[in-house]
């Protein structure tokens, strides 16, 4: 297939993908948890959405990796208001930024990982995306806005380049719509309880002109530069880069909710009390 026609495709699936959805997720706020009640929403989805299909191991353990503990990791989150007042976290993914602690992917994945930092790209991962199975219809376009407001966080950071391991289900979605790069082939990983997955990489300068060239000038629903690179009235998240957790969260998670403590090595704990600088005692044990 050309590249003319094979774009022509991706505007069609993109159309009839987002044209019947806009309005449904008017009533969800996007940004970035600050809150533990917020936190706990967004795992314990992640938690059960992964564990339904077969992803992680059992709902009664929270999915909480020791990557989150990092003060740059973040949990974007779409939350709803619900008809009673509460708001409910209707889906959710985590950015976690590369450090002395690396990332996910290393597992697999360390020669590809290492070649682009020594290239001097500024590496993240996009890890535990999850929609509430009672809004599965505007699952896509959740995870559109979700990306949008992830992809503004990552250039005020200087992000050059977002990963995710993806499975073989979502591939074409992945590639076909948000345009990533595979790395490697298929390959069982521990983080995805032993599933096989795929590596996927989207440089974002890259990025920028890709979705210009196949998106750019059509209606909005489907005009995805506009809607990824450019400033909208709507669903911008809120200026600043957040807060890291709060040492009475982290005690939360760690000692009440999981037991994460005890699995991290005397390395993660050095690479967390310095990335703290050491004002957390909670990492000194």
């Amino acid at each position: 297939m050309s590249n003319n026609l094979s774009n022509i495709e991706k505007r069609r699936s993109v159309r009839i993908r987002r044209s019947k959805l806009l309005n449904i997720t008017k009533d969800i706020e996007y940004k970035i948890a600050t809150t533990t009640d917020e936190m706990e929403q967004a795992f314990e989805l992640v938690t059960k959405q992964y564990t339904s299909v077969g992803l992680h191991e059992n709902e009664k353990q929270l999915r909480l990796t020791k990557y989150h503990l990092l003060p740059d990791s973040k949990v974007f989150i779409a939350i709803k208001k619900m008809p009673d007042g509460k708001e409910k976290v209707v889906g959710t993914f985590s950015l976690i930024i590369d450090s002395s602690m690396g990332l996910p992917m290393d597992e697999i994945y360390q020669y590809d990982l290492d070649r682009l930092r020594i290239s001097g790209l500024k590496l993240s991962e996009v890890i535990g995306l999850a929609v509430s199975a009672d809004n599965l219809s505007a699952k896509n376009n959740i995870v559109m806005y979700l990306f949008k407001i992830c992809l503004q966080y990552s250039r005020e950071c200087d992000v050059t380049d977002l990963l995710c391991s993806v499975t073989q289900k979502h591939i074409s979605f992945y590639e076909d719509l948000l345009l990533f790069q595979p790395i490697g082939e298929l390959t069982p990983y521990s983080y995805a309880n032993g599933l096989s997955i795929q590596g996927h990489r989207l440089n974002l300068h890259q990025a920028n002109r890709e979705f210009e060239k196949v998106y750019s000038g059509m209606e909005f629903d489907a005009d995805l530069h506009r809607f990824f690179f450019t400033d909208t009235p709507d669903f911008n998240r809120p200026c600043g880069k957040g807060d890291a957790m709060t040492q009475d969260q982290l005690r939360y998670f760690l000692e009440q909710r999981t037991q994460l403590l005890s699995t991290l090595s005397g390395k993660d704990k050095y690479i967390l009390r310095r990335s703290y600088s050491e004002q957390y005692k909670i990492f000194a044990y």
